[in-house]
């Protein structure tokens, strides 16, 4: 192709990135059309930090590249291909792709200092036809992870060919496109190693993903049954499922068929959503209008209640809290980005909606450092964020306070005010945790009710806080520090009790978690945990802790900001003031930790008294000690820790505590004098709590028993539930929920209290009397944990 037709070329892209949405629709050849318009996405608007970090990265590849025709690796540090671990060697062959991605980026940027350098274009086109002669070919066989064969080769390859079509000889484009065709050739199976579909089907982000690369591979192309497929193999990620990969109707989102991984396959998910939206509005090949209503559906329910000011929740990232480079904050921008991607298709209310809740992220200074190399956000992105943030005519609004439960991947949440807060379970249907690719390699407890509270201190699980933290004391679990070892590969390490889940109403929830450790880390270690959730106040419980080690509750492990910040007064005295400070305290009625942002200290109080053991500490470690693949230099941090001890080989002990973020030590002091919440049970039977200050009572009903109110009989269950009641002005209303999911019979429960008339039920409640009390029947069979309610109008 000679100097004059890509010139022309140029011209049209610079053209189509000028033009609006029905403009570019008019350009006449749709292959082109949707190239050209996938290719002004992926160089952006040039100018930030990130995009000269890719002139400097093309710069260093093309530098240390080799291009004499009888070499035998294009980079002497990328040519594992001999490597015993099959899937380290494989991970070569993608990050060969990566690189040179970034190359080809860098030479089609408008504005980039190597913009169409001769140079470099050339040392491209060798890479691309070098690896196509020796490792990435139709006919070849793969070894190692198939996802870098089927997914994040093709990918990077596609996104280079893209940069390149201008330069691209003919037969090199479709050598390449009979690569992907070999090994990624539909995007609704799973191909085996020789390249012929295999027997699974491909589900969640990696059907996605696939989706996407059927696209660009139709565009690049020109093939519109491949543009077809990608886009019809959308839908089917869509609908809600009862098993296996994809969305529930809850709102989970579960990969690897037991993982809670919203805030990462889910991440990627939602970025091919949007990006396969860009990609086809305004193409021939659009998306349907349902799709689109799909995508936008989960966005609501599955994605935006786990972002707390903007950082998606580590309660929900699996392996990916122990890779450096994608902290909290920094999964939280790409998800943003994709929001307000997304906002530009949806219809005008919705748009408006989404445009609000991302304004109220960025405001919070999430994109503080966010086009810093390694940030992952290109130009286009920032862009689209920053004009979000800019745009006067949106108000900011973020997530309305309340509590969730997320019954179908063993999580709940809690949004405040100015806090959120979050608790990860297991059970026989979750795994604890997920162990591969060498990543995660302490991960034993981050299931095991572990908790996670997001103040005004925006940094505190980024920093480093992963690799730091001591994993087998992590925030909110009951502990015997067991779990040693690398963990099994790819394992669902569950629980032999299915009680995992909770009752939600009115934004309140009884969450709870019974958990046995003998399938996780080999410990006889078991118990009862609940976490009421009640606005600002949040209570934890447990009883039946038994096992055969030294145990310990640990009520928090805070990361420090500074070595000497974050003042601990317990009743009114400092305690462990300075590293290596260890105390204990018989009886501790409240203690406050002070924060390192207004609004970011910590009140807790304990009910009945409580022994604590208190612990401020530097700990180094590094981040190859949680990911193979990750940086063994040193890091280090300074944490405070608050712990309960249950002592040696106890049984049936308990505990009782209450959170209140945010909270001051006067505002702390003053709430334990005077608590707003009662205790009413906490044994092997019940954990229940009222807070009569909002009117809510909840219970956790480990086993059939009453809960007494004033010395009397007031709720009763005859079966394992949890139960929520809440009372305002001349309404009683009920959430109920059976946590293990198993329970075929029917489940009664009793208000010993009269109500007037019922105002609606869930079609699973029978109401069997109003008066004298209140029975009701309740078929949780296929429920799948979920919240019953049911309101009545009462006499005041």
């Amino acid at each position: 192709m000679n100097t004059g037709t890509r010139t022309l070329l140029y011209a049209t892209l610079l053209a189509c990135r000028a033009a609006t949405g029905s403009e570019a629709a008019t350009i006449g050849d749709p292959y082109q059309h949707m190239r050209l318009h996938w290719q002004s996405r992926l160089v952006g608007d040039g100018g930030t930090a990130a995009d000269a970090a890719i002139v400097n990265t093309a710069r260093r590849h093309l530098d240390s590249m080799a291009t004499a025709p009888d070499a035998r690796a294009l980079w002497a540090d990328a040519a594992g291909w001999h490597q015993p671990n099959g899937t380290a060697a494989s991970a070569v062959i993608t990050a060969n792709y990566t690189r040179l991605e970034s190359m080809a980026l860098a030479h089609a940027q408008p504005g980039s200092a190597l913009h169409g350098d001769v140079r470099l274009r050339d040392a491209i086109l060798h890479g691309l036809a070098w690896m196509e002669r020796h490792h990435y070919r139709a006919g070849a066989h793969a070894y190692g992870n198939w996802w870098d064969w089927q997914i994040g080769t093709p990918h990077r390859l596609a996104n280079s060919l893209t940069l390149m079509y201008a330069d691209l000889p003919a037969d090199l484009l479709a050598r390449c496109l009979a690569a992907i065709d070999h090994f990624s050739p539909d995007p609704t199976r799973r191909t085996l190693p020789d390249g012929t579909p295999g027997p699974d089907a491909e589900t969640g982000a990696n059907r996605l993903d696939k989706a996407l690369i059927a696209s660009l591979r139709g565009v690049l192309g020109r093939s519109a049954p491949h543009i077809a497929a990608g886009r019809d193999a959308v839908a089917g990620t869509l609908a809600s499922v009862t098993r296996g990969d994809g969305f529930y109707a809850d709102g989970s989102f579960v990969q690897h068929d037991h993982v809670a991984y919203t805030g990462s396959y889910g991440r990627v998910a939602l970025d091919n959503y949007a990006k396969l939206v860009y990609l086809h509005n305004g193409s021939q090949w659009p998306l349907p209008a349902t799709t689109l209503d799909g995508i936008l559906h989960w966005v609501r329910e599955a994605y935006v209640p786990w972002l707390f000011d903007g950082a998606m929740a580590d309660a929900v990232r699996g392996r990916r809290i122990s890779t450096e480079s994608q902290d909290d904050r920094h999964t939280g921008r790409r998800i943003l980005a994709s929001l307000a991607a997304l906002a530009q298709s949806a219809p005008a209310g919705r748009a408006d909606d989404i445009k609000a809740f991302v304004k109220s992220s960025v405001h919070r200074g999430l994109l503080e450092g966010a086009s810093a190399p390694g940030s992952a956000l290109g130009s286009h992105d920032l862009r689209q964020l920053r004009d979000v943030a800019a745009d006067a005519s949106i108000p900011a609004a973020g997530s309305k306070p309340g509590a969730r439960v997320y019954a179908s991947m063993d999580r709940a949440l809690l949004h405040g005010e100015d806090f959120g807060f979050a608790v990860s379970m297991y059970s026989d249907r979750i795994s604890a945790f997920e162990y591969g690719n060498g990543e995660h390699a302490r991960g034993w407890w981050t299931g095991i009710g572990m908790t996670t509270l997001y103040t005004a201190d925006r940094a505190q699980y980024g920093g480093h806080y992963w690799p730091t933290v001591d994993a087998w004391r992590l925030p909110g679990t009951t502990t015997d520090h067991s779990g040693k070892g690398l963990p099994p590969a790819w394992a669902m390490l569950g629980n032999r009790d299915g009680w995992s889940g909770g009752a939600q109403l009115d934004g309140y929830a009884a969450v709870a978690l019974r958990f046995d450790m003998r399938d996780v880390t080999g410990s006889d270690l078991r118990g009862n945990k609940s976490w009421f959730l009640l606005g600002r106040r949040i209570v934890a419980t447990g009883t039946g802790i038994t096992g055969s080690g030294a145990v310990e509750t640990i009520v928090d492990n805070r990361k420090l900001s500074a070595p000497g910040s974050g003042v601990l007064t317990v009743d009114g005295h400092v305690r462990v003031p300075s590293i290596g400070a260890s105390d204990s305290v018989a009886r501790a009625g409240w203690a406050h930790l002070a924060g390192s942002e207004p609004g970011g200290g910590i009140g807790y109080a304990f009910p009945d008294g409580t022994p604590l053991q208190l612990l401020r500490e530097t700990r180094i470690g590094s981040w190859r000690d949680i990911n193979a693949a990750e940086s063994s230099t040193p890091v280090r941090n300074t944490f405070v820790s608050l712990a309960i001890g249950h002592g040696t080989h106890p049984r049936d002990a308990a505990y009782s505590y209450v959170l209140l973020p945010g909270a001051d030590a006067s505002t702390t002091a003053a709430y334990a004098a005077r608590p707003a919440v009662t205790l009413l049970e906490n044994s092997n039977t019940a954990s229940a709590v009222r807070d009569a200050s909002i009117g809510v009572i909840a219970a956790n009903f480990w086993q059939p028993g009453v809960i007494r109110l004033d010395g009397r009989d007031y709720l009763s269950a005859n079966s394992p539930a949890s139960i929520l009641l809440h009372e305002e002005p001349g309404t009683l209303a009920l959430g109920i929920a059976e946590p293990t999911q198993h329970r075929a019979e029917d489940v009664l429960v009793t208000v010993h209290r009269p109500v007037s008339a019922l105002l609606e039920a869930d079609p699973r409640v029978k109401v069997i009397s109003l008066r004298p009390v209140l029975r009701l029947r309740i078929a949780p069979a296929g429920s799948a944990g979920r919240s019953l309610i049911v309101r009545f109008s009462v006499q005041p």
